[in-house]
């Protein structure tokens, strides 16, 4: 509700048309009361939006961190694999060793 009363009174003062002669002819309250609801318009902006960033960004990191786990899946994966073979290496060393 405050924001729909900020925005009716933004609306009200058309600060898109005002001039610097009109904002002179202002008083110093009204000066305040129109930065006042303009710093209204932005703090609910923020909040709308700026959950939308946050869950834009737990987004992207989640899918981040999911390329990464498939990543060192196959490196240890890969690992695990060149451990076997180098064992079975070893143990043709072994074997060949014994027959000299």
């Amino acid at each position: 509700m405050l924001y729909q009363f900020a925005a009716q009174a933004i609306g009200s003062l058309d600060l898109e048309q005002t001039t610097a002669a009109d904002l002179a002819a202002q008083t110093p309250v009204e000066r305040v009361a129109a930065a006042q609801l303009l710093m209204l318009q932005a703090i609910y902006r923020e909040l709308r939006h700026g959950h939308d960033l946050a869950a834009a960004q737990a987004s992207a990191l989640a899918a981040h961190t999911e390329g990464l786990t498939e990543a060192l899946t196959d490196h240890a994966d890969t690992m695990d694999k060149m451990r076997s073979e180098m064992s079975g290496h070893a143990d043709a060393l072994d074997r060949f060793r014994r027959r000299m």
